[in-house]
């Protein structure tokens, strides 16, 4: 499984304007959903998503980011 700081690192790659990780952008794995928890505040909205895992993996492994980049891009 990866670490919760690789994606949250990722995300901010990607995303930078969404915040710091361990402060207001806050990934952890849910094991309830089985999926990634991504909170964080955008232009003043709390939001919490849920990412796949399998889109997580792939895009901190390097082989392709559609998934999330698309996921989060639709918060712009």
């Amino acid at each position: 499984m990866i670490a919760d700081k690789d994606v949250c690192n990722q995300i901010r790659s990607l995303y930078p304007d969404f915040g710091q990780c361990g402060e207001n952008l806050d990934v952890r794995w849910d094991e309830n959903n089985h999926a990634w928890a991504v909170d964080f505040e955008y232009r003043g909205n709390k939001i919490r998503h849920y990412l796949d895992n399998e889109d997580a993996a792939s895009c901190v492994n390097g082989n392709q980011c559609l998934g999330l980049g698309i996921e989060f891009g639709q918060f712009r």
